[in-house]
């Protein structure tokens, strides 16, 4: 039986962590091939502990290559209690620093994208651990039986606190002992698979990227980057048409038959513009200007996408200046084509991109691919008070992934008009019936997490236009 604990500030002072003779060193590894390195130190100077845990991973798309890369930095008192986190981390264009200092009853968050900070502070949690906390928790628990327990820490990207629960079945092979961490609530629960160290007694990190998992592998110190490679992003993530689409039909009825590798029929959302029906093991999809039946939103919906977040920052006076000079104006649809040729025309940088920007850091570099011009276009309606959620899911174009005749992964906006939600594309500038939608969300990088996966799962065995009047 698991045991759980919601306690342990002064439990933990009875596990003391020594400083680090040297660093340690994990490989980042997908399918046993080797695309990155992970660096772990830790120091200790008689009242504080510190940690540093750097991390690059490689990775290439339409022959661009970069390394993605980010640093974490803590400390904490002897006593178990947390004092500073800090975090660097850079993709594409999106590069985020951001910063949290704990003064008396006070977490003091800062982040910085580019020019801009933003500062925001929240009460600190009982229960608060950073890097050398949740070591000495794990540290704590019997390997080889089942445990849990609960703890908050602090999610710098969001700038908010987070509740985590931390399990383990004791199932280890020796080296690595499994871990399932789950945060959220209700429906909302995010899952993820960690790895406990057991010869370097540490958390062994691991990034969920383009829909592939890259985990950690513990290494001697001789351990470099020789041999490493780039993880191609494209890889698995187009699905080629039965049925190719003349430029006429696009604007059509279309209707889409998907399967799933599983054997499960494929769950897709409903929208004001497709309809999804399950016969069987598959779903039928069917996508018009008018063809879906969603549900209207209730107030706590619009209220979300109307609202800034940390992604779509609508509320800041650079975004709300952005939208002003637009001058878009009359009804929403007026409004909306204005503002897309507006961020078609304010884009003008690259648009290749393997990150995943804010709409500010969108707006500063103007540089980006689909998901950069969707969160822009987001911002600006919500700057213009029109509610505004951010989609993903696949677009029938090359232009991508330089493939002819396939669905590609796409991010768009779809805008509510007072009775229904409509969908805008800034990065392909119109929408039409090959975009199919596969997550919804309110531009929070977490919303689309999965999405990718879900590509990889995806078959689509047949596809064609029907009849205007078809159900």
């Amino acid at each position: 039986m698991a045991r759980w604990s919601t306690t342990g500030l002064l439990a933990l002072a009875a596990f003391a962590l020594p400083a680090l003779a040297q660093p340690q060193i994990a490989t980042l590894e997908h399918d046993g091939v080797r695309y990155g390195s992970v660096t772990f130190e830790r120091t200790a100077d008689g009242s504080q502990i510190y940690t540093r845990e750097t991390a690059r991973l490689g990775v290439s798309a339409l022959n661009a290559r970069e390394w993605r890369s980010y640093e974490q930095r803590s400390s904490e008192g002897i006593d178990g209690r947390a004092r500073t986190l800090s975090r660097r981390s850079q993709s594409g264009p999106a590069t985020l620093q951001a910063s949290a200092r704990i003064v008396g009853n006070e977490i003091r968050i800062e982040r910085r994208e580019g020019p801009h900070t933003y500062r925001t502070v929240v009460p600190v949690p009982a229960d608060l651990l950073v890097d050398a906390g949740v070591v000495r928790r794990i540290a704590a628990q019997p390997a080889d039986d089942a445990w849990a327990f609960v703890y908050s820490e602090i999610d710098l990207s969001a700038a908010r606190i987070v509740r985590v629960h931390l399990s383990s079945l004791g199932q280890h092979d020796g080296e690595r002992l499994e871990l399932l961490r789950e945060t959220g609530e209700g429906d909302e629960i995010l899952r993820r698979r960690l790895y406990w160290s057991m010869t370097q007694q540490r958390l062994l990190p691991s990034w969920d990227l383009a829909g592939a998992r890259f985990d950690s592998h513990a290494c001697s110190q001789d351990c470099d980057d020789a041999g490493t490679r780039y993880y191609d992003l494209m890889a698995g993530l187009t699905l080629d048409s039965p049925y190719r689409f003349p430029a006429a039909s696009r604007h059509k009825t279309l209707r889409y038959v998907f399967e799933s590798v599983d054997g499960i029929a494929p769950e897709l959302p409903a929208t004001g513009e497709q309809s999804v029906r399950q016969r069987g093991t598959r779903s039928i999809v069917t996508i018009c200007s008018e063809c879906g039946d969603e549900a209207a939103p209730d107030a706590a919906n619009i209220a979300r996408y109307r609202d800034a977040n940390a992604w779509v920052q609508s509320d800041h006076p650079s975004l709300r200046a952005l939208a002003r000079s637009a001058r878009a104006y009359g009804s929403i649809d007026g409004r909306m084509h204005r503002l897309v040729r507006f961020v078609q025309k304010h884009m003008d940088g690259s648009r290749q991109s393997l990150g995943y920007a804010s709409a500010l850091q969108a707006a500063t570099s103007r540089s980006g691919d689909c998901t950069e011009f969707a969160l822009l276009l987001a911002a600006l309606a919500r700057a213009s008070h029109i509610p505004a959620r951010v989609v993903g899911g696949l677009v029938y174009s090359s232009h991508f992934t330089g493939k002819g005749n396939v669905f590609s992964p796409h991010a768009w906006v779809q805008v509510w008009n007072g009775s229904r939600w409509v969908s805008f594309d800034a990065g392909m500038g119109q929408f039409d019936s090959t975009h199919i939608v596969l997550a919804i969300g309110d531009g929070s990088v977490g919303d689309y997490a999965g999405l990718l996966a879900r590509v990889r799962a995806l078959r689509l065995v047949n596809a064609g236009q029907i009849a205007a009047t078809a159900p």
